[in-house]
């Protein structure tokens, strides 16, 4: 299943459910990084976040998470 064309809505409900995916996140924002991976964190699933950007990754860094390029 692709995850890439999900709304970031539909993302956080699939994070909230439990359920673990890999993103390819370069069309996302960081806000919008962020917000799915609390959601992970809340329900304890596992996502991996793939950058193909060149990106810092203390731009994807927030209370309890940090998100490191894969």
């Amino acid at each position: 299943m692709s995850f890439e064309n999900k709304t970031t809505d539909e993302l956080i409900r699939v994070a909230k459910a439990g359920l673990g995916f890999t993103l390819v996140a370069d069309s996302k924002t960081a806000d919008e990084v962020r917000k799915i991976a609390s959601a992970a964190a809340e329900s304890g699933a596992h996502i991996r976040f793939v950058m193909k950007s060149a990106l810092e990754p203390a731009q994807f860094q927030s209370t309890g998470n940090q998100i490191q390029p894969g």
